[in-house]
């Protein structure tokens, strides 16, 4: 059962976004909000990064606000899945919404599978069984 990480905004201001994945059969969702001690800066940035490297998978929901920590997990997760800087990693999902500021998405689609909705972000995690 692959391991997936749940990156991003909160469920309190996303409308609940992760319970559409976590529903999903055969894989084991890892969610910060409810995985890692969130009591203060020194117990979540560790739990949340240890949290990052033992996934298999990575989805992340940056939201439309910026979302610092977010891509702290992205860039944490991407270079612990990758050979050499510059390749794609098949195994990081970003959900990139339409509303979201669009001035680096060149880049970030550079870096992962980069999707508008969490319905096609659901779609290509299927894939990754």
């Amino acid at each position: 059962m692959k391991k997936v990480y749940l990156a991003g905004q909160s469920n309190d201001y996303d409308n609940n976004w992760k319970e559409l994945f976590k529903v999903l059969p055969n894989f084991d969702f890892h969610d910060w909000e409810f995985d890692s001690d969130q009591t203060s800066s020194d117990t979540y940035f560790p739990d949340d990064l240890n949290g990052v490297k033992r996934s298999d998978i990575l989805v992340a929901n940056p939201g439309v606000a910026p979302s610092e920590a977010t891509w702290m997990e992205v860039g944490f997760f991407y270079a612990n899945n990758i050979k050499k800087p510059g390749d794609f990693c098949k195994n990081l999902i970003i959900i990139w919404q339409k509303d979201r500021i669009d001035w680096s998405i060149d880049f970030v689609k550079k870096a992962g599978i980069v999707v508008e909705t969490f319905e096609k972000a659901i779609e290509e995690l299927k894939k990754l069984k």
